[in-house]
């Protein structure tokens, strides 16, 4: 989201151009999405060269990375943010890989070799059905939801959709999570609210979190000036789960809350899940 005011400006320039049908309209507001919120990185990477227990699966169009959990370990289904792709978080899948986890990572569309163009519906279509056929690739390994930034609404979709009732998710970990994509743009450019206001759909965290009682735990940094922590902490006191945890660093930004001491926590967190 660094490129947040150029991708503002320059959908606000391309709807402005646009004859005013709704079909138009319905598309303009699609392009105004991708620009805003999808600032993917289309290269693809072998997983071999991120760690060689992770091997790449095709699933409707999509590049997965699957690495397989060892016997009575959960798998983490990892849903990542709106920047780079899987490569970049090469740092974190070895991680849960050498705790004996499973790990099922999901490229977007546009994203690392996945085909076809981003948008809410799309994302979290395909996110539903992969939660749904993730025993064709890891067996009955319980799964963890694990969501990253822009991730961290599709995993709370998820865990709220029919999928979940009928194979509920063993747990819910969200790193730096939004209350909802229009609260985001109105704390970043509140000038351009108006554009955004119609989107209700747009992962409105704020409210579907309200809908599990699933185990939760969030972990967002003090000085995440993408993603600000009071949101992750209006999330925290929504949440109705009788096991949540929320876990802080005030020095931490928006992907540097990943360090030694909130991984600790999250670790035995997981681990007394099962």
């Amino acid at each position: 989201m660094k490129r947040f005011f150029y991708s503002v400006v320059l959908a606000v320039f391309v709807i402005a151009s646009l004859p005013g049908s709704p079909a138009t309209a319905q598309s303009a507001q699609t392009l105004l999405e991708r620009r805003v919120f999808y600032q993917f990185n289309p290269k693809w990477t072998h997983p071999k060269n991120v760690d060689e227990r992770l091997k790449q699966h095709r699933f409707e169009g999509l590049i997965l990375w699957v690495g397989q959990p060892k016997p009575g370990k959960p798998t983490i289904l990892y849903l990542p943010g709106s920047g780079g792709n899987l490569a970049l978080r090469r740092y974190k899948l070895p991680w849960f890989l050498d705790r004996g986890y499973g790990v099922v990572a999901m490229s977007y569309p546009g994203m690392g070799g996945s085909e076809g163009k981003p948008s809410h519906q799309r994302i979290q279509t395909l996110a539903n059905k992969l939660y749904q056929r993730l025993p064709k690739y890891v067996g009955d390994s319980p799964t963890i939801l694990w969501g990253e930034s822009l991730g961290t609404g599709v995993a709370l979709e998820i865990a709220t959709h029919s999928v979940a009732r009928k194979r509920p998710p063993l747990g819910i970990v969200l790193q730096a999570p939004y209350t909802s994509m229009v609260d985001l743009v109105a704390h970043k450019k509140p000038a351009m609210l108006p554009l955004f206001q119609s989107r209700s759909d747009l992962w409105p965290s704020k409210r579907t979190i309200k809908q599990t009682k699933a185990p939760l735990f969030i972990l967002h940094g003090g000085k995440d000036d993408t993603v600000p922590v009071s949101m992750g902490r209006t999330l925290y006191k929504l949440s109705p789960s009788p096991n949540k945890v929320f876990v802080t660093d005030p020095e931490a930004g928006h992907t540097s809350i990943w360090r030694k001491d909130a991984l600790a926590k999250m670790l035995d967190w997981i681990e007394a899940l099962y």
